[in-house]
């Protein structure tokens, strides 16, 4: 359970309560101290909900994160024996290569699998693992014939991470960046730019764009693949 399933459960609480008559956007918007156009924005999906307005909602509604949490999931959770954490999961691997000049990879029929470390896969919405395509941009965090494991939650894909990495779907091929907000736009960052935008990076208008069509997925676990150089020389 990440932190942006707990903001995305207190939204959908919120949506929940308009719905059934229980409360109003407007009397939601007086209640935290937001205006209502905030709030409307915010119960559409079109509006961020902040850590520190998810807090003063939480203590106004008077809520607690276990409130918000699944019982079957905490269930679930809470009886997890404690050497999980050492299994692994098998999990479908993508046809195709994932890079520039390559087609979207697809997930058909195939007797290929691929074992991953089941912490990274336990809660991972339908977990696929793709194989890398060369791509020099990113060539400082991986190479080609890398394998990544990828979660297609869209609650991942829609409150992204400063520091993920995101398969992006764009008109020149589907990639993999690591993706900022920056007002209207998004930025999309290669190795060397993740921290520090510059003058070609990529950017994407967001007015009319479906952020999930964008966004495929998150990069949750990476693979390096050894090689004859990664070898180091005898002695």
């Amino acid at each position: 359970m990440l932190l942006a399933h707990i903001q995305e459960s207190l939204v959908e609480e919120l949506r929940r309560r308009v719905r059934n008559g229980e409360s109003t956007e407007r009397a939601l918007a007086k209640l935290t101290g937001i205006s209502q156009p905030h709030m409307h924005n915010v119960l559409k999906g079109q509006r961020l909900l902040s850590g520190e307005l998810a807090d003063a909602i939480l203590q106004r509604l008077q809520l607690s994160i276990l409130d918000l949490i699944d019982r079957k999931e905490l269930v679930a959770f809470l009886n997890r024996n404690s050497n999980l954490e050492a299994r692994a999961v098998a999990v479908p691997i993508l046809e195709g290569l994932l890079g520039p000049g390559y087609p979207l990879p697809r997930q058909v029929p195939s007797p290929e699998i691929y074992t991953v470390p089941h912490e990274h896969a336990v809660t991972a919405t339908q977990p696929v693992v793709a194989r890398l395509a060369a791509d020099p941009a990113m060539a400082e965090v991986f190479s080609e014939g890398d394998l990544i494991l990828l979660d297609q939650s869209e609650t991942l894909r829609t409150y992204l991470q400063p520091h993920g990495y995101y398969v992006v779907n764009t008109p020149s091929g589907a990639f993999v960046r690591a993706l900022r907000r920056e007002g209207n736009e998004l930025l999309l960052l290669t190795g060397a730019t993740r921290d520090q935008a510059s003058p070609s990076t990529d950017r994407v208008p967001l007015e009319s764009v479906d952020l999930l069509r964008l966004v495929l997925a998150r990069v949750i676990w990476l693979n390096r693949t050894r090689r004859w150089d990664d070898l180091p020389a005898s002695g």
